[in-house]
């Protein structure tokens, strides 16, 4: 009798040993987060970008030349004009050499719309509200 509380006890210490202690991570917590952007696509126009998406709450563009192949840039000046109807965005990329102006505007039902490069050059574009890790 005596031997076999002996064994439970001595089972029951090593079932205790192994379920008390938490492994620790070798690796620090992820901080990436859902960041809300609008999402340019479907550019139509000489030397068009394949994508774009403009941040909303970082001054940050980025801009897909093919679809893995891309160019994150600082923004300024962000403007967020838009209405229930309307998509009106303007915003400044700031690239090492130059400040690029873009003026987004599209319908919010279809995404169909335009972007407008420095006042000249006018792409036709697809604009959606979507989520990204940053």
């Amino acid at each position: 009798m005596m031997k076999n509380i002996i064994k439970y006890i001595a089972v029951f210490a090593i079932v205790l040993a192994f379920t008390s202690c938490d492994e620790e991570s070798n690796f620090e917590e992820s901080r990436t987060a859902l960041t809300p952007v609008y999402t340019i696509t479907d550019i139509t126009g000489n030397n068009a970008a394949f994508k774009i998406n403009i941040y909303k709450e970082v001054s940050v563009i980025v801009e897909y030349s093919t679809e893995v192949n891309l160019e994150s840039y600082t923004s300024s000046g962000f403007t967020d004009s838009s209405t229930e109807t309307n998509f009106e965005v303007e915003v400044n990329k700031l690239d090492d050499e130059a400040t690029v102006n873009y003026i987004l505007s599209a319908d919010k039902t279809t995404g169909e719309g335009t972007l407008t490069v420095d006042g000249t050059t006018v792409f036709n574009v697809k604009v959606s509200e979507e989520e990204v890790y940053n």
